[in-house]
C-alpha cells in the first residue's frame, strides 16, 4: 500500500488545485496522504480549524499536520501528526527528551545533525524519523536501515509542494521506510 507523509498543501489555493490533490493522489495508487503546513504561531485557530476541516472533506484519505519549526514555544492540539523541521543544529538527548510521538521531518536536511546520544530517546519517546525523498542521498542507506533494525517507525514523505510531485520517490526508496500498516499503528489510526 503506497502513502506519503509530507505533502504540503495550499489552503487558499483555487478549487481546481484542490482537485489537483485528489487526482494525483488516485493517479499515484496513494491510500494515505498526510498534508501539512507549515505551522507559525500567528496563525488563527480558526485558521487551524479550516485546515483540518478542509484536510477532512477531501474524497480520498487524507490527515492534517503540521511542520513544527524547532525551537517552538507549543505544539497545537487536535492533529493526526506532527513533523519537527530541524535547521542548522545538533539534534542530541536533550533535545528530544520532552518530545514524543512526533515525526523528524528531513533529517540530516538544512544544516540538521543528528547525535549518537538521540537513538536511544528516539526508541524511548515513540519518535519517527521520516525518510524523505527530496532530501534523500544515498549516504543515507544504513541510517535507514538501523533504524528499522531498531523498530523505529521511518514513514515515508515527498515534501511535495505541488500535487503533481506526490509520491516522488516512493518506488525509489520503499525497501527503506516502514509499511504503511505500521504507521497506521504508530499514528493510531
Amino acid at each position: 500500500m503506497r502513502y506519503d507523509l509530507h505533502v504540503h498543501i495550499n489552503i487558499h489555493a483555487d478549487e481546481g488545485e484542490m482537485e489537483k490533490y485528489e487526482y494525483f493522489a488516485k493517479i499515484n495508487s496513494l491510500d494515505l496522504i498526510g498534508f501539512v503546513i507549515h505551522y507559525n504561531p500567528k496563525i488563527s485557530r480558526r485558521e487551524l480549524r479550516d485546515y483540518r476541516d478542509f484536510v477532512n472533506s477531501l474524497g480520498i484519505k487524507a490527515l492534517a499536520g503540521l511542520e513544527i519549526y524547532y525551537p517552538f514555544e507549543k505544539i497545537p492540539g487536535n492533529f493526526d501528526f506532527y513533523t519537527i523541521h530541524f535547521s542548522r543544529i545538533n539534534v542530541d538527548a536533550d533535545i528530544l527528551a520532552p518530545l514524543q510521538n512526533i515525526i523528524i521531518a528531513h533529517p540530516f536536511a538544512y544544516g540538521m545533525h543528528l547525535d549518537v546520544s538521540a537513538f536511544n530517546i528516539i526508541k524511548r519517546n515513540h519518535i519517527a524519523v521520516e525518510c524523505n525523498s527530496a532530501h534523500y542521498t544515498p549516504k543515507l542507506r544504513d541510517f535507514y536501515e538501523k533504524l528499522k533494525n531498531d523498530n523505529v517507525i521511518v514513514p515515508f514523505g515527498s515534501d511535495a509542494h505541488t500535487p503533481e510531485e506526490m509520491g516522488a520517490g516512493f518506488d525509489e526508496l520503499i525497501q527503506l521506510f516502514s509499511p504503511l500498516s505500521e504507521v497506521k499503528k504508530y499514528l493510531g489510526i
